[in-house]
């Protein structure tokens, strides 16, 4: 019996001491590691809206013309540079200098006959005030004196019409520039109100968008923006809004606005016609940011080691947000209050024992 129980009381011991390694082997390193940790907080964030927009010359005119003739001289071309006052276009004018000549054969004979008419109109008044000339007398002169006058004020305005039209055959440049756009050339039909030219000033460049209705109350001028344009390599470069339209286009509901970079050697590197892209803070609300550098990848899966009541790393799955510089929005997965590391770098595992500095 008593071999009985000494075999026994060795099993029984064997297999306490079996169950103890296997509890050790199954706990986390017990030694910790010391590691950077912050608390989750809340802070405040804003709503970016984007807007398409487009890069476009601060000075710009489009040129046209209110007379319709063929096209004798256009000796430009897309991007040339231009002075205030060379020649862009030039349109046929003859009829318009035939029209001319007629209306200066007219105007000498009109001024003749106004000024025969103003010498009779002075002796009959002269001679009613005598009482030598009849009231019918003084009314039919003063009559032919009245016509002759409007005559020769319409004659006047008509010659300035035709002058105002030869000015209109000779397009030049409005201001120094360049070429940015070029709708005709020589020989063709150009007819009133169609563009012919446009003239840009590539030393002075706006970001120009449109906002829908129901967003540009929220705008004001002044509003510290960014734009991007990634084909100047630019991203998120401060800007500014320097114009809001108080009127909207009544089909598409788009008001349109307009920015600028302040930086000129920014705007050095900028041409018009590049797409670019306005992003404004519009609503204010609270999200929870964390720094990037806490974020860890698994695969196709992003976390962050949180930080258990016994001072343990727990991995914890979380969906991430916008990025904000050097930090990222976490969207679910955490929660204010709970505790994170920063920087786990490679040596931090599931269960880990921390102790933070």
């Amino acid at each position: 019996m008593k071999s009985i129980s000494g075999m026994l009381a060795l099993t029984l011991t064997v297999i306490l001491f079996s169950g103890c390694s296997a509890d050790e082997a199954s706990l986390p390193q017990q030694s910790s590691v010391e590691v950077e940790t912050q608390t989750a907080q809340l802070s405040p964030s804003l709503s970016e809206t984007m807007f398409p927009a487009t890069v476009e010359s601060h000075n710009r005119a489009n040129l046209s013309t209110i007379v319709m003739g063929t096209v004798t001289a256009a000796p430009i071309t897309v991007g040339d540079r231009v002075k205030k006052g060379d020649l862009l276009v030039r349109i046929k004018d003859d009829q318009i200098r035939a029209q001319k000549s007629q209306i200066e054969a007219n105007k000498v004979q009109a001024k003749a006959n106004l000024e025969n008419t103003e010498k009779n109109y002075n002796r009959i008044r002269n001679l009613y005030a005598e009482e030598s000339a009849t009231s019918k007398e003084m009314d039919d002169i003063s009559t032919m004196y009245e016509i002759a006058k409007a005559n020769m004020e319409a004659l006047e305005a008509r010659m300035n019409e035709v002058n105002e039209m030869l000015e209109y055959t000779t397009i030049r440049a409005p201001f120094d520039g360049i070429v940015s756009r070029k709708y005709i050339s020589e020989g063709d039909m150009a007819a009133p109100g169609h563009p012919l030219i446009t003239v840009s000033d590539p030393g002075s460049v706006k970001i120009a968008a449109t906002v829908a209705e129901n967003q540009i109350s929220k705008l004001s001028e002044g509003t510290d923006v960014s734009v991007s344009i990634s084909s100047a390599g630019l991203n998120r470069t401060p800007a500014r809004l320097t114009a809001i339209s108080e009127a909207g286009d009544p089909m598409s509901r788009q008001f349109a606005i307009e920015a600028i970079i302040e930086d000129e050697s920014i705007n050095e590197q900028l041409k018009t016609g590049m797409f670019a892209e306005i992003r404004v803070n519009l609503d204010q609300s609270e999200s929870l940011y964390i720094p990037a550098s806490a974020v860890v990848q698994r695969g196709q899966l992003t976390g962050i080691y949180t930080i258990s009541e016994s001072n343990r790393a727990v991995l914890r799955w979380v969906r991430l947000g916008e990025h904000s510089g050097e930090r990222v929005e976490i969207i679910t997965g955490l929660t204010p209050g709970e505790q994170f590391v920063v920087n786990p770098g490679k040596s931090i595992r599931q269960g880990q024992l921390i102790s933070s500095r």
